[in-house]
């Protein structure tokens, strides 16, 4: 049982990570999805902060979450988090079905629709999962390792960043690619 708890942690955690490094690989792109969930008054300055602060905490959940496996309170917040992306989806549904949820930035071109409010309870699932205690044998790791995983974190956005750019810059430039 252990496996799949750590399975899904670690699928969570680097899932985390590519939909943070791609959002703020297009943070105006991002921007325009956020623009939904709020106020019209807001301005597109704060639209972009917001959309920059989602990322942020994607991106700090999945670093912890995959660098330091035995802080168990970074499971209960990646729970939350896919609690908020099922409530995102569900309004989104309900609202704007059919638009763009920029949710892995220009990296994909999911919509707001049923599939998407699955994908989003399969991801609030896995946490639940993640959630559940293991062995603290099986997750001790000394500073060596810690310090490994996190470079592989900041590789994993480097990488999701790098292709949602190059996907964003060549739809921005061939508008009639935006579909594929």
């Amino acid at each position: 049982m252990d496996v799949f708890i750590l399975a899904a942690k670690s699928a969570l955690a680097v899932m985390l990570l590519v939909a943070g490094g791609a959002k703020l690989a297009d943070v105006p792109g991002f921007a325009g999805t956020v623009r939904l969930f709020i106020p019209r008054r807001v301005s597109g300055q704060m639209r972009e902060g917001i959309a920059v602060g989602i990322a942020s905490i994607e991106l700090l959940a999945g670093a912890v979450s995959l660098s330091a496996p035995g802080w168990s309170w970074v499971n209960v917040a990646v729970l939350a988090l896919g609690c908020v992306f099922v409530a995102v989806s569900l309004v989104g549904y309900a609202l704007y079905r059919g638009r763009s949820c920029r949710c892995f930035g220009a990296l994909s071109r999911r919509k707001f629709d049923l599939v998407a409010i699955l994908r989003s309870a399969v991801i609030a699932g896995l946490a639940a999962i993640a959630v559940l205690r293991v062995r603290p044998a099986d997750i001790h790791l000394n500073a060596a390792e810690h310090a490994l995983l996190l470079v592989v974190a900041v590789v994993l956005v480097a990488a999701s960043f790098t292709a949602a750019r190059a996907l964003a810059v060549s739809h921005d430039a061939h508008p009639e690619w935006a579909g594929r």
